[in-house]
């Protein structure tokens, strides 16, 4: 095996490590809003607003798609074959779901989390980078 081949083979390509950080960026972020979500769902509540159990339920799902990102996050580095397709599965969600707000009436600023969505799926698909997870 020459140096070269050898090193590729050890070392994480530079865009899956852009894509370890926003995958972080994403986990954190999930956090914050599945927080403030569940927080001002459980008030609603409170308040005899039974409406808000649907605000609850999305919010724990975006606790566990939080808790999914991280392990896709700290995984990655090591080419677990599993995160490859995990990442690509939550990111789709992330631009389907994008698109459902989008047409709902939802902020334009959904455009930013599906650009990047659709990056990582694209950056996914390269063939150095699925090499990654096939060693």
């Amino acid at each position: 095996m020459t140096e070269e081949v050898r090193n590729r083979t050890l070392e994480m390509p530079r865009q899956l490590k852009f894509v370890r950080v926003f995958l972080w960026i994403q986990a954190v972020l999930n956090l914050l809003v599945s927080a403030l979500v569940t927080s001002l769902a459980i008030n609603e509540l409170d308040h005899g607003n039974e409406e808000a159990g649907l605000s609850l339920a999305l919010a724990v799902l975006g606790f566990v798609v939080a808790v999914v990102l991280v392990a896709c996050a700290v995984r990655i580095s090591r080419g677990s074959p599993w995160v490859r397709p995990t990442v690509i599965a939550v990111e789709g969600l992330s631009v389907v779901m994008g698109v459902i707000s989008l047409v709902s009436g939802g902020a334009v600023t959904q455009l930013i989390g599906m650009a990047i969505a659709v990056a990582i799926i694209v950056t996914l698909n390269k063939p150095e980078e699925r090499a990654w997870f096939t060693r």
